[in-house]
C-alpha cells in the first residue's frame, strides 16, 4: 500500500512560504529594536513588544499546521526532514522576535532608568554593523526556504564570523568605556546583555542553516565557528 500523501507536497510549500514571510517580518522587527538601542529612539518600542506577543501566537499555528500534515499522511523520511526543518524555523523565529524585544526593553530601560541620552559612537557603529551582517544572514536563509535551495555557506560563514568578532569588540568597548558615559553598573550590564542576544540571534539562524542543508542533502556541516 502506497503512502497516504494528502496534498502533502503543496502543504509544505505552504509551509515553507509562511516560514519566508515570517523571516521577512523579523527582520523588519528585529530592525527597529536596533535602531532604538544604537540612537536610544525608544518610539517603537510598543510596536516590537506586540510583534513578540504576535509572533508567539504565529509560532503556537505554525506548530499546529506542521502536526496536522503529520496526522494526515506517511511522510517519508526526506518529507520528515523538511518537517522537522520547519518547525525548528518556526522557533528560530520566535527566539528573535524575543530577543528584539529583549534589546527594546533594555532601551527603554537605558532612557527610564539610566537616564544616559545616547551610547557611545564607537559602540553604536560596531551594534550597527553586527546587525547589519545579522539581517544579511537572515535574508540569505529566506531566499534558500523561498526557493528550496541550498544556502550560500561561504557567505553565512563570513557573516556569523564577523558577528563574533564584532561581539567581542563591543564588549571591550562596554568593558573600557568611562561609567559616566555609559550609565555606569547598571548601563554596563545592560548593553552586555543586549548584544548578547544580538549575538544569539546568529547563533540560532546559523543553526538553523545547518538544519536547512540536513534538510536537502541528508547530511550535516558545520558553518563558520560555532
Amino acid at each position: 500500500m502506497a503512502p497516504v500523501r494528502t496534498g502533502l507536497d503543496e502543504r509544505l510549500e505552504q509551509l515553507q512560504s509562511q516560514l519566508v514571510d515570517d523571516l521577512d517580518e523579523v527582520r523588519r522587527i528585529y530592525a527597529l529594536s536596533i535602531a532604538s538601542l544604537v540612537k536610544l529612539d525608544v518610539g517603537n518600542v510598543d510596536e516590537v513588544i506586540k510583534a513578540r506577543d504576535q509572533a508567539r501566537k504565529i509560532s503556537w499555528e505554525r506548530t499546529g499546521d506542521i502536526l496536522l500534515v503529520l496526522s494526515l499522511n506517511q511522510p517519508m523520511m526526506g518529507d520528515l526532514r523538511m518537517i522537522s526543518t520547519i518547525l525548528r524555523g518556526a522557533d528560530t523565529v520566535e527566539r528573535a522576535n524575543r530577543h528584539a524585544r529583549d534589546i527594546s526593553m533594555i532601551s527603554q530601560y537605558l532612557v527610564d532608568e539610566v537616564g544616559i541620552g545616547r551610547i557611545p559612537e564607537t559602540l553604536s557603529d560596531l551594534i550597527q554593523k553586527m546587525a547589519d551582517s545579522l539581517d544579511r544572514v537572515i535574508h540569505v536563509i529566506a531566499e534558500s526556504v523561498n526557493d528550496g535551495t541550498e544556502t550560500d555557506i561561504e557567505d553565512l560563514s563570513g557573516r556569523w564570523d564577523d558577528i563574533s568578532q564584532i561581539w567581542e569588540s563591543c564588549q571591550e568597548v562596554i568593558s573600557s568605556t568611562p561609567g559616566k558615559d555609559i550609565g555606569s553598573k547598571a548601563g554596563r550590564l545592560n548593553l552586555f546583555k543586549a548584544i548578547s542576544r544580538i549575538e544569539r540571534t546568529g547563533y540560532n539562524f546559523i543553526r538553523f542553516a545547518s538544519y536547512w542543508h540536513h534538510a536537502l542533502k541528508n547530511e550535516w556541516i558545520s558553518i563558520g565557528k560555532q
